[in-house]
């Protein structure tokens, strides 16, 4: 039987169950992207690498993602700002009306193509995607971590803008389709009666969505994907809207997902069932809806240009040594702590008091237990947490 804490002795003690302060220091950064190099540093064809490292592929129109969205990806609506150190995805309204079906194409194979019918296509827009191509690979699978956008979204009519995590294409082949939405904006969300305990109205730029979908079946087509953990956050009214800068992350982890909102706690869900278990990819897009089109008369609602405008993207990852217990006998184990998930962490001492201080940030994770048999304070200003985690093997 597994024994998470056990607390004896006399000691001040503050324990938090969710640690709000990202980079804790159990956690390293995996990717940390200011958009601060050469725009060389962009792959934007897919079929094109060189030699120099590529965080991220910028889409063109290479399928359509759904009936109701009406854009079709282009690798200039990904546009690196040299000046502003930003990335800014673009989504425009084709005065020429519908995109025809033989303007754009499809790479197959690297060298044969194939022409790709696009019905009720009338904006072209942009999305980025981490690739990872430092080994001159197309693979940027994510594992386990803590995800964080900071951006300025679009928030007219058909604007539906997203930074999210998903397994693959839904494509028939799959055996499962796994999906994290970190944050996603549309103009309906705010219509779902029930969701929302007090939805402003459609439209809202104060009002986004968070959730998780999943196929548990593993079904081989036409595949089902449950809704999970969806919720709608509101933003406060003391803060600017969505069309200001704003922080959106999200720890994905095996037994629970938590989703942050300018570094507040805004969504939590804890079924392993429903927990994505592969390895997934991490996009940012601004994807345009069926609220931007008057169907009944055919027509567009939003006929403009505007922009999503990414500062940065951050990923973190866990340090790992889950079969391994730790015990801290003095003050100097406790400052030279090398804060990686443990199996069982354990503070014995007894020659003399072990302190955190004021100011410091110690968080402890561990697989199984902490356990305190010493003397140990922890001081009034300090923020100390500790954390039960599964180790994070995946798929």
């Amino acid at each position: 039987m597994k024994k998470f804490i056990y607390f004896c002795g006399m000691m001040l003690l503050s324990l938090n169950m969710i640690a709000q302060i990202y980079p804790d220091p159990n956690w390293e950064g995996f990717l940390i992207e200011n958009f601060d190099e050469a725009a060389s540093y962009w792959k934007w064809d897919t079929n094109n690498f060189s030699n120099k490292k590529h965080n991220w592929k910028a889409f063109h129109g290479n399928r359509i993602e759904s009936d109701s969205l009406l854009h079709i990806y282009q690798f200039a609506n990904a546009q690196y700002d040299s000046i502003e150190h930003t990335m800014n995805l673009f989504a425009v309204y084709d005065s020429m009306g519908k995109i025809q079906d033989t303007v754009f194409y499809l790479p197959t194979n690297g060298s044969s193509y194939e022409s790709i019918y696009y019905d009720n296509k009338h904006y072209f827009s942009g999305a980025i995607e981490y690739v990872n191509n430092i080994w001159q690979t197309q693979t940027g699978k994510l594992s386990y971590g803590y995800f964080e956008i900071r951006c300025k979204l679009p928030t007219h009519s058909g604007a539906f803008p997203a930074f999210w995590l998903h397994s693959s294409s839904k494509d028939p082949a799959d055996s499962y389709y796994e999906e994290i939405d970190i944050f996603e904006y549309s103009w309906w969300i705010t219509s779902l009666s029930g969701e929302n305990p007090d939805p402003p109205g459609i439209g809202s730029t104060r009002c986004f969505t968070t959730g998780i979908y999943h196929n548990l079946t593993g079904q081989t087509a036409n595949h089902t994907n449950e809704s999970f953990a969806r919720n709608y956050p509101m933003v406060p009214l003391t803060s600017n809207d969505l069309n200001d800068w704003h922080t959106f992350g999200c720890e994905w982890m095996p037994d629970h997902v938590y989703w942050f909102f300018d570094g507040q706690l805004v969504n939590s869900f804890y079924d392993p069932m429903h927990i994505p278990r592969h390895k997934m990819f991490l996009k940012a897009n601004y994807a345009i809806d069926s609220y931007a089109w008057n169907k009944a008369n055919d027509e567009p609602i939003w006929s403009g240009s505007d922009e999503m405008v990414i500062d940065y993207i951050k990923v973190y990852q866990l340090k790992l040594d889950c079969n391994k217990s730790e015990t801290i006998t003095c003050q100097s184990d406790l400052d030279n702590f090398d804060y990686k998930l443990k199996k069982n962490i354990s503070i014995t001492s007894s020659a003399s008091e072990t302190t955190v201080s004021s100011n410091d940030t110690v968080v402890y994770r561990v697989t199984d237990s902490f356990e305190v048999t010493g003397p140990f304070q922890v001081n009034s200003g300090a923020n100390f947490t500790v954390l039960k985690n599964d180790c994070p093997n995946i798929d």
